[in-house]
């Protein structure tokens, strides 16, 4: 496999989920991108996979961005607003 060709690291539910996730792996510069085969806005629920959004990178980056993912999902750490 192409180091540089694209590969699936993690399925979304949303478009702001993807947003965020596509954000994130951004802010670490990796270049990330999404994908769904039916226009979640038009079906805003998934069935059987149908509706879910992917999340690609480049696959030589895949373990590192699944590594970012998974510790901001262990993370304690919250968001708050700032004034």
């Amino acid at each position: 496999m192409d180091k540089s060709e694209p590969v699936v690291i993690a399925r979304a539910w949303a478009d702001s989920e993807a947003s965020v996730i596509k954000s994130l792996l951004e802010s670490y510069n990796i270049p990330c991108h999404y994908s769904s085969e039916l226009p979640s806005r038009l079906y805003p629920v998934s069935t059987e996979g149908l509706g879910q959004i992917r999340i690609f990178v480049p696959a030589a980056l895949a373990q590192e961005a699944i590594a970012i993912l998974n510790d901001h999902r262990r993370s304690k750490a919250h968001l708050r607003l700032v004034e």
